[in-house]
C-alpha cells in the first residue's frame, strides 16, 4: 500500500496544530545538497520535528511560543545533534556536525563557514509585536528541499520570506480551516509559490480537493526527498500527530538486527583511520571495507523495499566494490567512531520509515526485495554484521596490524 493511500484513523478533533519545516534558499548554496530523505513529524502540543539521514534533528516547539512563556533561547543537545527552537525569537542559524566530530554545532548562518552537505539551516523571522508573539513561520534548509511552515493567517505574506524564484517543495500550514487554505491556493497570484505538497493537520476540516490529489495519513511521519518530489504535481496531505506503532511480529526481528549492528559498532568505534585503512598482507579486505559493506548492504536492501512502496525514499546504494583491486574507500579520513555512527544512521533510517511496512508480515516477500521473505532479509542482516565483524577482529592478530 502506498503511504499516500493510508486511511486516516478516527480521532477526536485536534486543537490548532502549528507545524514547521524545511527550506532551501538559493543564497544558501553551501547547504543541504545531499538529497537524502527527510522525515517530517508532527507531535502533540504543537511540536514538529525534521529529521535527516545524517542524524540531525530540528524540533520546533510552538507550544511554548506564547506571551506567558516568554522568549526562550534555542536549546542544543550537541551529543544527539538535536536543536529545539521556539518561534518567538528571530533565528538564522545552521545546525551541523562534521565527520569525526563528537558534537553538533549551532552557528549563526553568516558565521557557519564551510558547512557540510548535511547541514540544516533554520530561519525564523520571529520576534514580538506588542504583546503578541509572531510565531507565524519557520524555514529550514535540509537535504536539497524547500519546505515552508506557516500559520493560516500568515499565508498572504509567504512570498515576503522566499527568494524570488523559489517554489517550495512542501508547505505545512498550521490551521483549523482547510477551506481557507484551499481558497488561498486557488488565487492566481499565488500560483508561482504553490508547493508540490501541501500538508495540513488532520483536524483542519474536510477536503474539496479532487480525490486523486488528496491523501490522508493515519500517523505522524512523512518522507520527502528532492528526487521524489521532482516534477510532481501539487498534492494535498492531512496527517495526525500520533506515531505509527510497529506490530509485535516485527519488533523482535528489528531488535535483533539492531543489536547485531550495535555489537559491530562497539568493535569498529575503537579503531583509528589508519587501522581502518590497513590492507592485510594476506590479501583480505581492509577493516573499513567490512564496515562499509555491512552498512551498505542493509541500506540498499531496505531502501529498495521502501522505494517500491513510496518513491520519496530513493534507492540508496553505498555498497563498496570488492577489493583488491577495485575498492576505493568512500571516506578514508573517517575514524572508527564515525564509521560506527554511519552504521547507526542506517539502523535509524530503517526504523524511521518502517511505517511503510504496514500490512507486510515477516513471512511475506516485501515489494522491491530479492529476498524470499522480510524475515529472511532481517535474519541475514543480523548474521552479516556478525560475520564481517568476526573477520575484522581476526585482522587485529596479524603482525603488521597498526598499533594506533
Amino acid at each position: 500500500m502506498k503511504s499516500s493511500q493510508i486511511v486516516i484513523a478516527n480521532r477526536p478533533p485536534l486543537a490548532k496544530v502549528c507545524l514547521c519545516l524545511a527550506v532551501l534558499f538559493p543564497s544558501a548554496s553551501a547547504f543541504a545538497k545531499s538529497g537524502d530523505p527527510l522525515a517530517i513529524r508532527l507531535w502533540p502540543k504543537d511540536v514538529v520535528s525534521v529529521e535527516s539521514f545524517w542524524g540531525l534533528e530540528v524540533y520546533i516547539d510552538l507550544g511554548r511560543a506564547s506571551v506567558n512563556a516568554g522568549s526562550t533561547e534555542s536549546q542544543l543537545d550537541a551529543t544527539a545533534g538535536r536543536i529545539t527552537v521556539t518561534a518567538d525569537r528571530s533565528v538564522d542559524h545552521v545546525l551541523d556536525r562534521l565527520p569525526n566530530q563528537a558534537l553538533a554545532t549551532w552557528t549563526p548562518a553568516e558565521q557557519s563557514g564551510a558547512a557540510s552537505p548535511h547541514a540544516i539551516r533554520v530561519r525564523c523571522p520571529g520576534g514580538r509585536s506588542g504583546d503578541q508573539a509572531t510565531e507565524s513561520m519557520v524555514l529550514i534548509d535540509a537535504d536539497g528541499l524547500t519546505i515552508v511552515v506557516v500559520t493560516g493567517d500568515q499565508l498572504p505574506f509567504v512570498q515576503e520570506h522566499l527568494a524570488e524564484d523559489v517554489r517550495p517543495d512542501v508547505m505545512v500550514v498550521a490551521t483549523d480551516d482547510a477551506a481557507r487554505v484551499q481558497a488561498w491556493a486557488r488565487q492566481e497570484s499565488n500560483a508561482a509559490i504553490l508547493p508540490r505538497r501541501m500538508v495540513l493537520p488532520s483536524a483542519s476540516g474536510t477536503s474539496d480537493v479532487d480525490g486523486s490529489n488528496a491523501h490522508r495519513i493515519d500517523h505522524n511521519t512523512m518522507a520527502v526527498s528532492a528526487s521524489g518530489l521532482s516534477d510532481q504535481p501539487m498534492q494535498w496531505f492531512w496527517m495526525t500527530d500520533q506515531p505509527w506503532k510497529m506490530k509485535a511480529s516485527l519488533v523482535e526481528p528489528f531488535d535483533a538486527m539492531d543489536a547485531a549492528c550495535q555489537q559491530s559498532q562497539r568493535v569498529f568505534a575503537k579503531l583509528s583511520a589508519k587501522q581502518l585503512n590497513f590492507r592485510p598482507s594476506n590479501g583480505t579486505h581492509t577493516p573499513r571495507w567490512n564496515a562499509e559493506h555491512m552498512m551498505g548492504r542493509q541500506l540498499l536492501f531496505f531502501s529498495q523495499i521502501y522505494h517500491a512502496i513510496d518513491i520519496q525514499i530513493p534507492v540508496m546504494d553505498q555498497n563498496p566494490k570488492q577489493m583488491p583491486p577495485d575498492y576505493t574507500p568512500a571516506h578514508p579520513e573517517w575514524d572508527g567512531v564515525e564509521e560506527a555512527r554511519q552504521m547507526q544512521r542506517v539502523s535509524d533510517f530503517c526504523r524511521r520509515f518502517a511505517y511503510l511496512l504496514q500490512g507486510i508480515e515477516p513471512e511475506d516477500k516485501a515489494p522491491g526485495s530479492r529476498w524470499p521473505t522480510l524475515q529472511a532479509l532481517m535474519k541475514q542482516m543480523q548474521r552479516h554484521y556478525g560475520e564481517h565483524t568476526t573477520n575484522t577482529i581476526a585482522k587485529f592478530e596479524l603482525v603488521d596490524f597498526p598499533d594506533e
